[in-house]
């Protein structure tokens, strides 16, 4: 594990969350938590939620990702449905 102060590693994460082309999220919310790094907020599909995780758990080297990410409601086939 990365000697990395928690903020610092909070906000790498947050940077990479809006920047990396898996993700591209901005409002995901993310903890440290002792030994892991909790993520909470709403992915529009349940394949983002996943590649948010992921994404996360490469940069967060030593700690458990635990994704308690909501997904939106879709379709089977992965079509988010229009809520008017």
């Amino acid at each position: 594990m990365a000697a990395e102060p928690q903020e610092y590693l909070v906000q790498h994460i947050q940077e990479a969350l809006a920047t990396d082309p898996r993700a591209r999220e901005l409002g995901v919310e993310v903890q440290v938590a002792g030994d892991r790094v909790v993520l909470t907020g709403t992915a529009a599909t349940a394949a983002q939620r996943d590649s948010i995780g992921e994404v996360v758990r490469e940069l967060a080297d030593g700690y458990g990702v635990v994704n308690e990410m909501t997904v939106l409601s879709a379709d089977e086939d992965g079509t988010v449905e229009e809520l008017t």
